[in-house]
């Protein structure tokens, strides 16, 4: 099918997706000439948003360059990364190794693993599109989302793989639920073949001891984190055993082929790190909003945390509530195929830290009335 054809497909469909001009300000977007409350960015502490770390760094860090140059194997790799590994590391009591992007280490990562002879990988249902991107050229199977019964039934009929790995993310971040990290943390126990892959891309820096995710220091073989959504920052890192790093040193050729993260980047990380602990109020205050808000819209909501999903199953259906509640002052964009399945096409709604419940408020009203 020719190039054209397929985007005229997708108009058809109401799936073609633009690049949407913006100015962030605060809570807000400023789009189109209108103030919009922000329920589409990943800043679920509020952190980038506010500014307020931004500037404190910028005042004590002076003199940090805004490009490395070089990827981590050549000449890319300063005294920054290494400091910001070692710091992980003695948080998480295993190795740490940066990535440029969560999707970056998702894939790079999986596709190294799966060069590995009789291996094979049980993937959640719902994992995301740079864990399937990473695995798809391997021996890989789907459970249900979050059906332990089917998984253990999948694991039951491949115990001839030498070692099997299974995915998940402990936070979703369509479905906005949370991994049954306990129960597989008791298959691994049960089966002497296992390891466990979860990305913690949603409730790191948000959830979890000190923010440092729901899998921190639990029995997880490969655990990842990703800076640019409550850590406001960019970038990845990979948590694992020292053989494990160095596997990724020398297979995973995302690492290996891409120029590191600039070392400004990586300071800023290490600083947001280094006061994670600070910031319980704001956590709680998101897990507050969060229940005020499926109290707000009860049956028309779904997600237990800070993510929610109004699901409409009809990408036109979606698109028309987004527009209007553009048109009442919220911006919350359509999720439509491929991101999520098409029977749950929808709305949805990243909860903010700096938000507060008028805006909750308000945001249901709109909904309410149309």
């Amino acid at each position: 099918m020719k190039m054209q054809d397929l985007l005229n497909e997708l108009k058809k469909e109401n799936n073609f997706r633009t690049l949407k001009r913006f100015k962030n300000d605060g809570k807000y977007v400023l789009y189109d000439g209108k103030k919009l409350l922000n329920f589409a960015s990943n800043d679920y502490l509020g952190l980038a948003s506010s500014g307020e770390l931004e500037r404190e760094f910028l005042n004590t860090y002076k003199n940090q360059s805004l490009s490395s140059s070089a990827s981590r194997s050549l000449g890319g790799g300063g005294d920054e990364y290494f400091l910001f590994e070692e710091y992980l590391s003695s948080l998480y009591k295993k190795e740490a190794l940066l990535f440029s992007s969560g999707f970056l280490l998702n894939y790079s990562c999986l596709s190294a693993l799966a060069t590995l002879k009789n291996t094979l990988f049980l993937a959640d249902k719902k994992v995301h599109a740079s864990i399937i991107d990473g695995i798809k050229h391997s021996n890989f199977k789907r459970f249900k989302h979050n059906d332990i019964n089917d998984l253990e039934k999948l694991l039951q009929t491949n115990l001839n793989y030498e070692k099997i790995i299974i995915i998940c993310e402990s936070l979703y971040s369509m479905d906005a639920d949370f991994a049954p990290l306990d129960k597989l943390l008791e298959l691994k126990k049960k089966y002497k073949n296992i390891m466990l892959y979860v990305d913690e891309a949603h409730s790191i820096g948000s959830l979890g001891i000190n923010g440092l995710g729901l899998g921190y220091l639990k029995d997880i073989d490969f655990l990842v984190l990703t800076f640019g959504k409550s850590i406001a920052s960019m970038g990845a890192a990979m948590i694992c055993s020292k053989e494990a790093k160095d596997f990724f040193i020398n297979k995973a050729r995302g690492l290996i082929y891409s120029t590191a993260l600039p070392p400004i980047n990586v300071a800023y990380s290490h600083f947001v790190f280094s006061k994670l602990a600070n910031f319980d109020k704001k956590r709680e205050h998101l897990i507050n909003l969060s229940s005020y808000l499926n109290d707000l819209l009860k049956d028309k909501i779904k997600g237990v945390s800070y993510i929610k999903m109004i699901v409409l199953g009809d990408n036109e259906k979606a698109n028309l509530y987004s527009a209007k509640l553009m048109q009442k002052g919220f911006f919350a964009p359509s999720i439509k195929t491929p991101t999520v399945a098409a029977k749950d096409t929808g709305i949805r709604l990243s909860i903010n830290a700096n938000m507060d419940f008028s805006d909750l408020d308000n945001f249901a009203k709109a909904f309410y009335e149309i």
